[in-house]
């Protein structure tokens, strides 16, 4: 059976004052068009659809659209959890339409839906909470679910009163649990999650993506090692984490797709993919990796004059540039001018004027005997091309030495 994971879409982001959504159509259609030539016969969706509680309109039908369009009327599952960007409740709110198409959203680790039989004759169960079991497809599929909460909320879901205990022992007993009562050789044992997962004899040493360090603690979830992964399970599809690769790959591959467009400029210069499954009962799953070719580049450059600068955007109008200038005096207002004008997205411009030692060593010794005021001014016009301070800040300056109020 072939199987298509993909997350972190995290529909609407915007990079400074950027909307990234024309970017997003243009990722999700070649995941479509990978949908249609793949033809995979199920879509795991790991998490963080949109990238906020309240998305923007135009993202949330970005989403049905392109879930509509890969599930073909029914001929494809897809099941879509909700990440840590996203309101579970908002996640879950269009199911009983969705589930007409073969689209099925959980954004709880409690959630259980309504079953549900396609007429294409696939039948979707779910027979208890956070877990799935597909029935018509070529294989017999069962899926256990997680999708992200925080600690509060997890204890609340799997009903645990005492609030001392571990929570990753209480992840795997319930996921041994499941997997004990659902897992065999006969079909195809699959689980999804929305988390931060490594191994515990070698922890993943992972820079987290911007805007995702609140899903550790405090308040977020531990991370969850992988040997929690109950016997049977053939493949565990993670989000979260925006860069793609296994975190473990025996006995069970445990696999962040990764997101589909570089979303900080952490992430630029990363190849950014969806993960493409191959995977038979009984047997070791295989998987790979398809690069997508869609994503804006995000560049951070580093030149020493404004030439080299404007010559280099020239050549590489597309993505997002944040530039560094190292220059022996700070930039002219025209020369900012020419290089806002040479690159339609640029993030921005940090100075960085070069001191010889000589100067390094002028400047220290002209602090002496200075006055704060003076230190201020020269501070000031070091800061504002030689630009003098006004009077309004000087007197707040000194209502502060002062300690008066402004």
């Amino acid at each position: 059976m072939k199987i298509l994971h993909t997350s972190d879409w995290h529909l609407g982001k915007k990079l400074g004052n950027w909307s990234r959504l024309e970017e997003q159509k243009e990722i999700l259609a070649e995941i479509l068009e990978i949908c249609r030539e793949e033809n995979p016969e199920l879509i795991l969706l790991a998490g963080d659809l949109y990238d906020s509680w309240n998305p923007p309109h135009e993202a949330i039908e970005l989403l049905y659209r392109t879930l509509s369009r890969m599930a073909d009327g029914g001929r494809r599952i897809i099941l879509a959890l909700a990440g840590n960007h996203d309101a579970p409740e908002h996640v879950e709110a269009p199911d009983a339409l969705a589930r007409e198409s073969g689209i099925f959203f959980m954004g709880y680790p409690g959630s259980q839906p309504a079953d549900m039989e396609l007429e294409s004759g696939v039948k979707v169960l779910f027979p208890e909470p956070g877990m799935v079991v597909i029935e018509g497809l070529s294989e017999p599929v069962r899926i256990i679910c997680t999708p992200y909460a925080s600690e509060s909320r997890m204890r609340r879901s799997l009903d645990v009163e005492n609030r001392e205990e571990a929570l990753r022992m209480i992840l795997t007993e319930r996921w041994t649990e499941l997997g004990t009562r659902y897992f065999d050789s006969k079909g195809i044992n699959l689980m999804a999650s929305h988390l931060f997962m490594g191994n515990r004899d070698e922890l993943v040493m992972e820079e987290e993506p911007e805007g995702e360090r609140s899903i550790l603690h405090p308040g977020g979830l531990e991370q969850i090692y992988t040997d929690a992964l109950p016997a049977g399970c053939q493949y565990m599809a993670l989000g979260h984490l925006h860069r793609g690769f296994p975190v473990s790959t025996d006995p069970i591959p445990a696999v962040y797709s990764g997101s589909p467009g570089a979303y900080s400029l952490s992430e630029n210069h990363r190849d950014k993919s969806v993960v493409l499954i191959d995977a038979e009962p009984g047997k070791k799953t295989r998987y790979s990796y398809r690069k997508l070719t869609t994503p804006w580049p995000l560049y951070r450059e580093v030149f020493t004059g404004c030439e080299e600068a404007v010559e280099w955007m020239t050549e590489h109008p597309e993505g997002y540039v944040e530039l560094t200038m190292r220059t022996e005096a700070y930039l002219t207002g025209s020369e900012k001018q020419l290089l806002m004008k040479s690159h339609p997205r640029i993030l921005g411009i940090i100075p960085e004027v070069r001191r010889t030692g000589e100067d390094e060593a002028d400047r220290e010794k002209s602090f002496a005997g200075k006055t704060v005021p003076e230190i201020f001014k020269d501070y000031y016009r070091e800061n504002r091309q030689n630009a003098d301070p006004s009077k309004e800040i000087l007197d707040l300056l000194d209502e502060i030495i002062g300690g008066g109020e402004s």
